[in-house]
């Protein structure tokens, strides 16, 4: 692996780079997103599985067992196909729960991975998956991504044309109606209270524009602090902060439909 001036990736990070390679590769198979998209309809057994897909029932089996494996399709037993011999006992596959929404949280983790990480060509890799899921499952809803904290790891799709974004409880202002609110827990003290709120996303034309309420602890796109009511165009990959320190709240912007590379500050 082709390593950065000062870069040393230990045994660990060698480790999870092939099972992110392992795992990209078997998202970046076309028969196997048509697999996920099928079972989203209704659980099938194999055989159903490969004509529908026409594909031979041993290769189709071979693509089942790669998304069992990795978790993304879970089986039962069920009743094959009818036959001249009778209905017989065999396994009914079935997409794990919320599996469309998962592989966009972990594509969007990979995006966000440093830089040293993806020494070896995963940006591009990871690019034309993300590309690739977008095509075949249909996974075009943009969504911000949390990194750290009590909601690490939290997928926040963004469908509204306003979303307003704070800390704590509390009804959306009334001068921003028809706006849904995203209400961080108490744990993220820094941002101010949805009640103001701290920030707020508009999407327009299918661009979505983050815009800083005056917050006292700011926001902040790839670690630059915006002006308030500054409107900045988001891009994939876009790094958001809300105010700085143990107690703010960082993002990843992700846009399925323009998926990119992440900035770096």
């Amino acid at each position: 692996m082709d390593e950065g001036p000062g870069t040393i990736l230990t045994a660990d990070d060698e480790e999870f780079l092939s099972e992110l390679s392992d795992y990209l590769e078997i998202l970046g198979n076309s028969s196997r997103l048509r697999i996920l998209r099928l079972l989203e309809r209704r659980p099938l057994d194999a055989r159903s599985i490969s004509l529908e897909i026409e594909t031979s029932y041993e290769n189709t089996k071979k693509h089942l067992e790669k998304l069992l494996n990795s978790g993304l399709i879970v089986r039962r037993p069920g009743l094959g196909r009818e036959t001249s011999k009778g209905v017989h006992p065999a396994w009914e596959y079935s997409p794990a729960p919320g599996i469309i929404q998962r592989i966009q949280r972990d594509l969007g983790v990979f995006s966000a991975l440093p830089v040293h990480l993806k020494a070896a060509s995963l940006n591009d890799q990871i690019s034309a998956v993300r590309q690739r899921v977008t095509a075949e499952l249909q996974a075009t809803e943009k969504a911000l991504l949390v990194l750290g904290g009590e909601w690490d790891g939290k997928l926040i799709p963004l469908p509204a044309p306003c979303t307003v974004l704070g800390r704590g409880g509390g009804a959306v202002p009334q001068v921003m109606p028809g706006c849904e609110a995203v209400s961080f827990p108490e744990s993220y003290r820094s941002l101010t209270r949805i009640t103001r709120p701290h920030a707020v996303i508009r999407t327009r034309e299918g661009a979505c524009f983050i815009e800083d309420r005056e917050s006292t602890g700011g926001t902040y796109i790839n670690s630059k602090r915006m002006a308030d009511r500054e409107q900045i165009a988001l891009r994939d990959g876009d790094r958001i902060s809300l105010s700085m320190g143990e107690f703010a709240l960082h993002m990843v912007f992700l846009d399925p439909v323009t998926p990119g590379e992440k900035k770096d500050a």
